[in-house]
């Protein structure tokens, strides 16, 4: 289980560094009576990494099911790493290279407003269509379908990966929560920095991912 949890961690760190979602739930944190949009946007977070990683899963342990499971299983890691790699050197050829080159999406500018059942499918929807995310919760389905681990130790290595792969988000929600408003001054400086150094951070996390996984598939051919 450890070496599954291990396995997981980069795609994890690496969801969990996407400032999108972290800049998102800024304002709705900080806007009037934002408690409950917060906790639903939250949600909707959390329930996205979860779906995107079990589907993947499940698709991924049909496909390696029956002769020749294994070499298909390791076949697909092996092409995923690749093309992780070569997703880290383009991460890292297009990072901004000026403040005046970051862009936040326009529709940011609602969500202070948004109802809770619109907050929790934005948090859905900004997980669960971001190229940028998805490919690290298919890297992680890929992972968790090709493991030979009891279904108990899988829900559990899953459940951790969910936790730290939403924690950006989950954590000031709940620090919000607790502490109230004081939380503005440690988050912005935050969301500032994942949003100057999202592309060097995700290049990292990529070829880290893409080198694992092309060791793991070249060792199961």
């Amino acid at each position: 289980m450890l070496e599954l949890i291990a396995e997981l961690v980069p795609q994890a760190i690496g969801m969990a560094a996407s400032p999108l979602p972290l800049i998102a739930v800024l304002p709705i944190i900080l806007s009037p009576n934002g408690r409950g949009r917060s906790i639903a946007f939250a949600a909707g977070r959390v329930l996205a990494v979860l779906a995107t990683v079990l589907a993947v899963a499940a698709l991924s342990d049909a496909a390696t099911q029956g002769s020749g499971g294994t070499r298909l299983g390791a076949a697909i890691r092996l092409l995923l790493g690749v093309a992780f790699v070569v997703l880290a050197l383009s991460k890292f050829r297009s990072r901004p290279k000026s403040e005046a080159e970051q862009k936040t999406p326009g529709w940011m500018q609602a969500l202070d407003g948004m109802k809770p059942a619109k907050a929790l499918r934005t948090g859905f929807l900004v997980t669960a269509i971001n190229p940028k995310e998805l490919i690290f919760g298919i890297a992680a389905g890929v992972v968790i379908g090709s493991s030979s681990l009891p279904p108990g130790m899988v829900s559990a290595a899953v459940l951790i990966y969910t936790g730290i792969a939403t924690i950006t988000v989950v954590g000031p929600v709940v620090a919000y929560i607790i502490i109230g408003t004081p939380v503005r001054r440690v988050l912005e400086p935050v969301r500032t920095w994942l949003d100057r150094y999202y592309n060097v951070i995700i290049a990292a996390v990529l070829a880290i991912i893409g080198a694992v996984m092309i060791g793991k598939g070249v060792a199961g051919l």
